[in-house]
């Protein structure tokens, strides 16, 4: 039984296809998009928020390129960015990390703004 669960696996990873049913709850649909980091001299990063609660994040800084897929979720005034596989999104983000552990975004407007790490040197994600 196993070895047939693990060619089932295996098959749809090689086809593409949906393992699972999507784990994300729907997200605020109000702040669904395509946004763009400004801001952040020589970070070059795009976040898109689906309705269905599911992102994909990407980041290009100098010879650091940073991908993420997972759940977002609207908590008040924040948006947490969870990478799959993890429970909550990193508060101490930046763009010199290796791989990608979350970001904690304020609501501001339109925009979504990164404190980065908690340093004061902010970005925001714009539509």
């Amino acid at each position: 039984m196993r070895l047939r669960f693990a060619g089932v696996l295996a098959g749809a990873l090689f086809c593409g296809l949906p393992v699972a049913a999507n784990a994300c709850q729907p997200g605020d649909a109000r702040l669904a998009g395509h946004y763009y980091l400004n801001g952040v001299m020589e970070v070059g990063s795009e976040l898109l928020l689906k309705k269905d609660g599911s992102f994909e994040f990407a980041l290009a800084y100098g010879a650091n390129d940073q991908y993420g897929k997972g759940c977002w979720v609207r908590k008040g005034s924040t948006v947490e960015v969870i990478p799959a596989g993890r429970s909550s999104a990193s508060t101490h983000h930046t763009p010199d990390d290796r791989g990608f552990s979350g970001l904690v975004l304020t609501v501001s407007g339109s925009s979504l703004v990164w404190d980065i790490n908690g340093s004061g040197h902010k970005g925001r994600f714009e539509k």
